[in-house]
């Protein structure tokens, strides 16, 4: 009873009162708001969705024109051209830049679920730190009454000192756990100071435990950024490679000219329609159509690719996710009441004996060693959740 009352004292100490506690739910509606990554891939994809707008017409050319006649006269005139390209070049411009547009929109939702997985794996790593650091104080607090049982059993037995001296050994390497434990805490608090964009110097949160994630359903897969980046730029490069393949197609030049009256001359108003003649060097949109096309096929196998890693993960991690979590019911819901069980009968034993005492030792010290099992557990299946959300499609 005494050692509970010990621990609940070193836990007041060293957390704050769980209303007190940062959530899972808040950190990460703060990622969403504050992480600088995430502003950057939003920037990203403003910038890219203002580029696929509009047609890409070269610019009209507007020209002063200004004659000296033989008589010390002036004529002045003006003249205006247009270059129009060949409308499948317009229309294949604007969808490549449509669907480049759309590729980085999906990048940019991949980049979110990287940053938001990596930032839930870090909350997850923080706290299961923290637990670890009130399990090794309820195991030092074990060993220290342990230490005391086994000085009221000693009397002339050698064996019993030594066994004592071991105990006091074990709490000594438990102290430089626990320094140790809290160093990474503050290493783990820096990291999440980093993703909220918060202040280095005095965020030091106490976290709340997170309620188990639950595992996807493969339905949430489909449509995965990663494959629907990779599918939009395929896209992006087949409509170029249509526009490269309009290359051999002419581009129409309009021209207008107008020329006021003098005495000299007439007035006059000038019109033209002029075309390109491409295939007069025909080695030109012959290698600019050969590379679009290579471009392309590059494109289409990337994209085939990315599918088949993405399902490929997704198959494996939820495998892996689930074993995990049976895992994790068998050691909370079977073996850690049958530990806390033993933990009761032991607190009302009085060993007096070496081999007596090791049991009473080895009873108490089960219950904290199967909570650092479980609490790995939840770490590793947490990260295989969090790799899993990678490939998740959002709205």
């Amino acid at each position: 009873m005494r050692s509970h009352i010990l621990i609940g004292v070193l836990l007041v100490s060293q957390f704050a009162r769980s209303e007190d506690r940062l959530t899972l739910e808040v950190f990460l509606n703060n990622v969403k708001v504050h992480n600088l990554s995430l502003k950057i891939e939003a920037a990203k994809t403003d910038i890219a969705q203002a580029k696929s707008t509009g047609i890409t017409l070269p610019p009209p050319t507007v020209g002063l024109i200004q004659m000296d006649m033989q008589n010390d006269t002036l004529a002045n005139g003006l003249e205006l051209s247009q270059m129009i390209p060949f409308p499948t070049k317009l229309t294949s411009n604007h969808s490549a830049r449509k669907y480049e547009a759309l590729a980085q929109k999906k990048m940019s939702e991949a980049e979110t679920n990287e940053v938001l997985a990596m930032a839930r794996l870090a909350y997850i790593s923080l706290w299961a730190n923290q637990e670890r650091l009130t399990i090794a104080l309820e195991r030092k607090s074990i060993v220290e009454q342990h230490i005391k049982l086994s000085m009221s059993a000693v009397r002339s037995d050698n064996f019993l000192k030594l066994h004592t001296l071991k105990a006091e050994s074990d709490r000594d390497l438990l102290e430089n756990e626990i320094e140790g434990l809290r160093a990474t805490i503050l290493e783990k608090q820096l990291q999440l100071a980093l993703y909220i964009n918060a202040d280095l110097d005095s965020f030091r949160p106490v976290l709340a435990e997170p309620p188990l994630s639950v595992i996807p359903s493969k339905d949430i897969f489909q449509g995965a950024p990663q494959i629907e980046a990779a599918r939009f730029n395929y896209e992006s490069f087949k409509s170029k490679e249509t526009e490269s393949k309009s290359s051999w197609l002419p581009d129409f030049e309009l021209r207008y000219k107008q020329m006021e009256k003098t005495d000299m001359s007439p007035g006059y108003k000038e019109y033209m329609v002029g075309v390109s003649v491409p295939f007069t060097f025909f080695w030109e949109p012959y290698s600019t159509s050969k590379a679009a096309k290579a471009e392309s096929l590059s494109a289409q196998l990337s994209y085939k690719n990315e599918k088949q890693k993405v399902e490929g993960a997704v198959a494996t991690l939820l495998a892996k996710a689930e074993s995990l979590k049976k895992q994790i019911m068998i050691i909370k819901e079977k073996l850690l009441p049958r530990a806390e069980k033993r933990v009761k009968i032991a607190h009302n034993l009085a060993p007096r004996d070496m081999e007596t005492l090791q049991d009473h030792r080895e009873t108490m010290e089960a219950f904290p060693d199967l909570k650092l099992k479980n609490l790995d557990l939840r770490e590793q299946y947490e990260e295989v959740v969090s790799e899993l959300e990678k490939f998740v499609k959002r709205d």
